[in-house]
């Protein structure tokens, strides 16, 4: 453990450990409408992982987990502890969800048409350990350096609304923590695309291609913590490139992330100096017109007329899981305008991490990939993330594009097509601040 009268302007220390989260068996797993039936087993194990930095001036943590996503309550009690038991501001704590649809249900508030419902014992359990990783990697704090790379990972996620022509983000950025002797104590990886290889009839456990990817890198750095942070995912997924929805094919994804991860850690370049600092702000998100029951159920007789046809006209996978995707949006776009009645707004919560020339932007739910792209391509530093389900997950956080076209993702969202821009220019204001 460091002592605050040896810490130095320019210097940096770090520390990073793993934690098993895995439920027990028989959970529910969430992330499915058309899911049925607990978990059956344990395919892979799901991790958390905590990374702490701190500098003379500052501390910050940086969590993954392999989860859908997390609700507030949960993140306010982390913070809660971390704050008390090590001293890191709550605005210096990022909590990432890796999004993973065989993971376990209780993390979240009642979502329409899914399993999510608040598993206080599973909560307080995650929480408790979380905290005390947090305890374990103070205690551990050694002098590191920091460094960042980027690359680009073809053959995992396409725009799954128009695979052809909608915009993904093929970005990997990877942040290296070396020990004094330049071995990589931990590596933070940013890539956006849903980890859905895995289908509504698996009830396995398991942490879909993130977790392959990071049992990879494992295997040929045993030493070292990996930690996968989602990016721009709400409208990118595995659907049009995927062979299959097994295990090997988690397997086969999961290795080409980590090709790119092994490249970009190479290619890392120390910085000079490392300052760290974190800034957040809450927003009220302003809910959406819901269309009337009759006009719900309507669409929902339009689209399944159109799911039908095409089930009779042989059509390729993807094409029809894409309508069907549809069918789904349109029953939850029903339950939305009861379970919302007399709600106006949710409020949600905008973060801004610095460390060093990289810039952490977590946003609370699941962000198209123009607002990603658009925030990175404004940012003013050096490298720029975007982190989605980073301390909440709220839904998805529709485009104008998405929201004409009347996509699954718009319309089992809450929200409206400015959702995007609101929360977008909330992110560049944090980001010149911090």
């Amino acid at each position: 453990m460091i002592h605050e009268a040896t810490l130095k302007d320019g210097d940096l220390f770090g520390a990073a450990v793993e934690l098993d989260i895995t439920p027990p068996v028989g959970t529910l797993l969430d992330g499915y409408a058309e899911r049925h039936g607990p978990s059956k087993g344990v395919h892979d194990p799901l991790r958390g992982q905590l990374l702490l930095l701190r500098s003379a001036q500052a501390q910050v943590a940086l969590i993954s987990l392999d989860l859908l996503g997390v609700n507030p309550e949960f993140v306010q009690r982390v913070r809660q502890g971390i704050e008390e038991a090590i001293g890191v501001p709550a605005a210096c704590v990022l909590i990432a969800c890796s999004h993973t649809h065989s993971g376990p249900a209780g993390f979240l508030d009642d979502i329409p048409g899914l399993l999510s419902q608040p598993d206080p014992e599973l909560q307080a359990a995650v929480a408790g350990k979380l905290v005390g990783a947090a305890c374990w990697a103070q205690e551990i704090l050694q002098p590191a350096s920091a460094g960042v790379s980027r690359g680009r990972v073809e053959g995992i996620g396409r725009n799954r609304n128009d695979p052809e022509n909608g915009p993904a983000d093929p970005e990997v950025l990877v942040l290296r923590i070396d020990d004094q002797h330049g071995s990589p104590l931990a590596v933070w990886m940013n890539y956006g695309c849903h980890p859905t290889v895995m289908g509504h009839d698996n009830l396995l456990i398991s942490a879909d291609y993130p977790g392959a990817a990071r049992a990879a890198l494992q295997r040929l750095f045993p030493q070292t913590v990996f930690l996968y942070a989602n990016g721009a995912s709400g409208d990118v997924s595995t659907r049009f490139l995927r062979r299959s929805q097994t295990f090997a094919e988690v397997e086969r994804l999961g290795l080409l992330l980590a090709g790119e991860v092994l490249q970009c850690m190479a290619a890392a370049m120390p910085m000079a100096e490392v300052e760290l600092a974190g800034r957040r702000q809450m927003v009220d998100l302003p809910f959406r017109r819901f269309p009337s029951p009759e006009d719900a159920a309507a669409e929902i007789a339009r689209l399944q007329a159109q799911l039908g046809a095409l089930k009779a006209s042989r059509v390729s996978h993807g094409e029809f899981r894409r309508v069907f995707t549809r069918v789904e949006g349109a029953t939850a776009q029903h339950l939305l305008a009861s379970t919302f009645a007399g709600r106006t707004h949710r409020p949600v919560q905008v973060q801004a991490i610095r460390i060093g020339g990289l810039l952490l932007v977590g946003l609370p739910g699941e962000p198209f990939t123009r607002t990603v792209l658009e925030i990175k391509a404004r940012s003013a530093a050096a490298a720029t993330a975007v982190v989605s389900y980073a301390n909440d997950e709220a839904g998805y956080f529709p485009d104008a594009a998405s929201a004409e076209q009347g996509t699954y993702e718009a319309m089992v969202s809450p929200f409206g097509p400015d959702v995007s821009e609101q929360l977008r220019d909330v992110a560049l204001q944090l980001m010149s601040e911090v």
